[in-house]
């Protein structure tokens, strides 16, 4: 019997540490010595409207503070972000996958619109995946961010607005064109879908490479 226990609890210690080793390479993967390549690296997408001249090249993260993976690549994206070069810009964009997916990206545009991101944006994401807190209507966000930055009131009207609701729908739309499916999901100059299954790092390098390849195409060198 004891035989049979250690062999069992070695085998979980196995599969443990497998499953540690994979997160570990997907959240870490860095760039291979290999050149990045359309359909493995990223997607073009199709009927991409054409950038304005002169106008910056946006990269675009797809996320919901109700996802786990969105909270642990978070930190990457904000050291990452500081190095965007001029001619550059980051976004991100709130998911709405289920309803209460979509109250919490009202709330992230609701919190933007008034100027209170900054002060709740790290808090919310502590707070649903630290400390199990479920945010299940406007009301109980509005009740969280008091204070912080914002005063409840202050964020239910926004909350409510129609401005709020508006861009909550060209969101959805926009998400809908682009074919973001899963979370975190990175876009280039909504023309370029990257692959987030090369590793959370290498997708930012593929998104390094994008931004410079779309500033490229945009100022052809003379021959």
């Amino acid at each position: 019997m004891s035989m049979l226990r250690r062999t069992i609890l070695g085998a979980i210690g196995v599969i443990g540490a497998g499953v540690l080793v994979w997160g570990l390479v997907y959240s870490t993967a860095s760039v291979d010595s290999g050149e990045i390549v359309e359909g493995k690296h990223y997607e073009v997408v199709a009927d991409a409207p054409r950038r304005r001249p002169g106008a910056p090249v946006t990269v675009t993260e797809f996320f919901s503070y109700g996802c786990v993976h969105c909270r642990s690549f978070d930190p990457l994206i904000e050291d990452w972000r500081e190095g965007l070069g001029k001619g550059a810009t980051f976004e991100r964009v709130p998911v709405a996958f289920s309803p209460e997916w979509a109250v919490l990206g009202q709330a992230y545009l609701a919190l933007k619109q008034a100027g209170a991101l900054a002060q709740n944006h790290e808090r919310l994401f502590r707070a649903i995946h630290d400390n199990g807190r479920q945010f299940l209507g406007a009301s109980q966000i509005a009740d969280f961010v008091d204070g912080h930055g914002i005063s409840g009131e202050t964020f239910l009207e926004a909350y409510s607005s129609t401005e709020v609701r508006r861009a909550l729908a060209r969101n959805e739309a926009r998400q809908n064109r682009l074919g973001i499916s899963t979370v975190p999901s990175l876009t280039v100059a909504d023309k370029y879908r990257i692959n987030m299954d090369v590793g959370r790092r290498h997708a930012l390098a593929v998104a390094d490479h994008l931004v410079a390849l779309e500033q490229a195409n945009a100022n052809p060198k003379a021959d």
